[in-house]
């Protein structure tokens, strides 16, 4: 079976993301080598494609990885909310000096 173009540009992301079925992966990359412009569309995808990320911890009953990702996720969350917080106040002080001043 052979796929026409615009079959294979919607199953690129699933291609690239490895979660296309074995028969899909084995059609794509059967199109892939005969195409040059569905080749030159996936080397764009994969160049646009923002990265994947790897969340795959070790189940060895150490979660020390995971927990620190979590932290340091936590800490990052934490970080927003502040900066949000403190820039409302200082918007809020300087609607106040300005009303004040009128």
């Amino acid at each position: 079976m052979s796929l026409n173009c615009d079959i294979v540009k919607d199953l690129v992301a699933l291609y690239h993301d490895g979660v296309a079925s074995e028969a899909s992966v084995a059609e794509v990359k059967a199109h892939l080598k005969e195409c040059k412009s569905c080749r030159n569309y996936y080397k764009l995808y994969r160049l646009s494609a923002p990265p994947t990320l790897n969340y795959n911890f070790t189940a060895t009953g150490n979660y020390g990885e995971l927990a620190k990702h979590m932290r340091v996720r936590r800490l990052w969350m934490l970080v927003a909310a502040l900066s949000y917080v403190s820039a409302s106040i200082c918007a809020l002080i300087m609607l106040i000096l300005r009303i004040k001043r009128k």
